[in-house]
């Protein structure tokens, strides 16, 4: 059976501790991941090496960033019919973007874009460039509450900043 915990606290080395004496105990199945959600890949790493200081060892364990855990367990669990990956895992956007990128290089809002792409032959550039843009997009989703505060756009309405282009006029 599945538990759920949630240990909060601004002490890392006592939110250590605390999962420490959590995972003493192995769960039932061997083969099933002790699951950790973690904010960053540094808190991965500082945490599995502080469990692997305690235990000996530290195998088996899932350290899944809040976003991806939400999706791939929870919302994947209570609607079925949802793909594998989110639409908004990084890759996944990158993707999207390079597809969608052809198709709005005429916009004149985009003619930095047109410029910048002029005469490339390749696909990296391209590719580069929608990697680019699929962070930018996840850093806001990561921060966009940062967005939604009117001190956040001095002598700008909030509201059409974060409107598409189209819509700002």
């Amino acid at each position: 059976m599945k538990r759920f915990r949630l240990f909060t606290g601004n002490r890392l080395e006592a939110l250590a501790a605390a999962l420490a004496n959590t995972l003493r105990r192995p769960l039932a199945d061997p083969l099933t991941p002790e699951i950790v959600v973690v904010q960053s890949l540094g808190m991965e790493r500082w945490l599995s090496m502080v469990l692997a200081r305690r235990h000996g060892i530290c195998a088996n364990m899932a350290f899944p960033f809040p976003n991806t855990f939400v999706y791939s367990d929870i919302f994947r669990a209570l609607l079925p019919g949802l793909p594998e990956h989110s639409p908004f895992e990084r890759p996944v956007m990158t993707w999207a973007i390079m597809a969608t990128l052809p198709g709005e290089l005429g916009n004149p809002d985009f003619t930095p874009l047109r410029h910048y792409l002029d005469g490339d032959a390749g696909d990296l550039k391209w590719f580069q460039l929608a990697k680019r843009i699929a962070d930018l997009y996840d850093q806001y989703l990561i921060f966009r509450r940062i967005g939604y505060r009117p001190e956040g756009f001095p002598g700008r309405d909030p509201r059409r900043c974060l409107q598409p282009p189209d819509r700002r006029r």
